[in-house]
């Protein structure tokens, strides 16, 4: 197999060419307890994160994940090959991690379709729908949205235009995994050496998905409970999945909760209209809540904005701002860290 194979190009290729002799570039494949499994040009193999690399990582978020490209030690006997460093990204996508921890959690790198899955069943909510975009939208891929299980649903038509105007601009794709219905309008993003990433709840049948792409049962699915749609974890090791087509797919665990890990562009991005109206309120930083001469609240109050959607947007935009700022002094106060380290060597 060729690095071209699994998604290499030229952008690759210069940080390549410029990190010196005797390094091995290879994708993180699939990442387990302790360490990955990665691929390059010939072959697979375990890899495990250098000490190197484990000091001079700032945070979590730069740990290696699948979809990343990394640099290896060229040494064949290793049991694992040491990771010594992780190649700038395309695009990634992050949250919040969900163990209270407060640090960021990379879910996939290097994506260049990011498909946000919502079941046509109980599980479909526009309120976990915006907030996955706008992660989306910050990452640096193209957003596109799958409506599954088009077959339990008798109002796809307006559940999907309903989207249509949540998310402009953004393809939306309806789904029957029994049937297969719909999987053809997939087809112009499976080229090939093009990576896509799912993501989406529990429950949603990304899963179902890939097998239904790859011919066959990689992945493991479950049944969701009837009273609420949510389904079990099935999917519990991220892992890249190259198709006999070229195109490479990552699937996700589901996740119960998404808070984007700093997202202020895609907030941007994915709520034009409440920005848009924002330049009417009379006061340059309202904050839309109870300043006089809102311009977005006149519009809430008209029925032009819905308003759970702009209460969804402010939930989301303290959100980014507060994770900025925590980001930015974290920033400030490894510069100093390491002005104070110089000055004494």
């Amino acid at each position: 197999m060729k690095l071209e194979d699994l998604g290499w190009d030229d952008f690759f290729q210069k940080q390549f060419e410029a990190a010196g002799p005797g390094l091995i570039a290879a994708r993180v494949t699939a990442e387990y307890a302790g360490c990955y499994e990665v691929s390059f040009a010939g072959g697979s193999a375990l890899a495990s994160i250098s000490g190197r690399l484990r000091h001079t990582s700032a945070s979590e978020g730069e740990m290696p994940v699948v979809g990343d490209w990394v640099l290896l030690s060229n040494k064949p006997a290793a049991q694992r090959l040491p990771i010594q460093s992780v190649l700038t990204r395309r695009s990634k996508l992050s949250r919040k991690a969900s163990d209270g921890k407060k640090a960021e959690q990379t879910i996939a790198a290097n994506a260049d379709t990011i498909f946000v899955v919502q079941g046509l069943d109980k599980n479909y909510n526009p309120r976990r729908l915006e907030r996955f975009l706008t992660a989306v939208r910050e990452s640096g891929a193209a957003p596109a949205v799958i409506l599954n299980k088009t077959d339990i649903c008798d109002c796809v038509a307006e559940r999907a235009a309903d989207t249509a105007l949540l998310a402009p601009g953004v393809p939306v794709i309806a789904l029957d995994s029994v049937s297969r219905r719909g999987y053809e309008l997939l087809t112009p993003f499976l080229a090939k050496g093009r990576t896509l990433a799912f993501i989406g709840s529990s429950g949603v049948g990304k899963s179902t998905i890939i097998n239904n792409l790859t011919g066959n049962k990689k992945q493991k699915t479950a049944a969701v409970r009837e009273k609420d749609s949510k389904g079990a974890h099935t999917t519990t090791t991220r892992r890249l999945i190259r198709l006999d087509g070229g195109a490479l797919l990552i699937d996700t665990p589901g996740m119960k909760g998404f808070e984007a890990w700093n997202a202020p562009a895609g907030v941007k991005d994915g709520f034009k209209d409440i920005e848009e109206l924002s330049l009417n309120c009379r006061f340059t930083n309202c904050g839309h809540e109870t300043e006089p001469g809102c311009a977005v609240h006149k519009a809430m109050d008209s029925g032009a904005l819905d308003r759970a959607r702009c209460s969804n947007f402010l939930k989301i935009k303290k959100e980014a701002a507060c994770r900025k700022a925590k980001t930015d002094q974290a920033g400030q106060i490894k510069r100093k860290t390491g002005f104070k380290r110089k000055s004494v060597e």
